[in-house]
C-alpha cells in the first residue's frame, strides 16, 4: 500500500494532566503516516485524487490547539479518527511527542494506529 506521510510537524498547545502544563501552550511534534493507493493520482496529476497533505497539517494543527486535552492518546485518537473520517486513507498512524515533558528525555510521546 502507498503512504502518504508527514514529519515532524510542529506546533504549541494546551496539553497535560497537571496545573503547570494547563498554564501554557507546550510543544508538540506530529508524525502522521496515510496508507491509500496513489495510482490514480500518480496517473491523473490532480490533487483530488490524492491526500492533500498540506491540509491535514492545517487541520491537524487547529485540532491540537482547540482541544486542550489532559491526555496525548485523546488527541491522538482524536486526531485519527478526524483523519480516518475527512481524508478517506485505508488507515492512519499518528505519533505525537511532548519534547519538554521530561527533562532528561529528549521526547516521550504516543503512537497509534487506526484503520477504516
Amino acid at each position: 500500500m502507498d503512504k502518504t506521510f508527514i514529519r515532524d510537524l510542529k506546533t504549541h498547545a494546551v496539553i497535560g494532566v497537571y496545573d503547570f502544563e494547563r498554564l501554557h501552550a507546550q510543544p508538540l511534534s506530529f508524525d502522521i503516516e496515510m496508507t491509500a493507493s496513489l495510482k490514480e493520482a500518480g496517473r491523473s496529476d490532480d490533487l483530488d485524487h490524492a491526500i492533500n497533505y498540506a491540509a491535514v497539517s492545517e487541520d491537524v494543527i487547529t485540532l491540537a490547539k482547540s482541544l486542550k486535552p489532559q491526555l496525548i492518546e485523546v488527541l491522538a485518537e482524536s486526531i485519527a479518527s478526524m483523519i480516518l473520517e475527512k481524508y478517506k486513507p485505508e488507515s492512519v498512524m499518528v505519533r505525537i511527542s511532548k519534547p519538554d515533558a521530561v527533562a532528561a528525555a529528549a521526547a516521550v510521546g504516543v503512537e497509534i494506529t487506526r484503520s477504516r
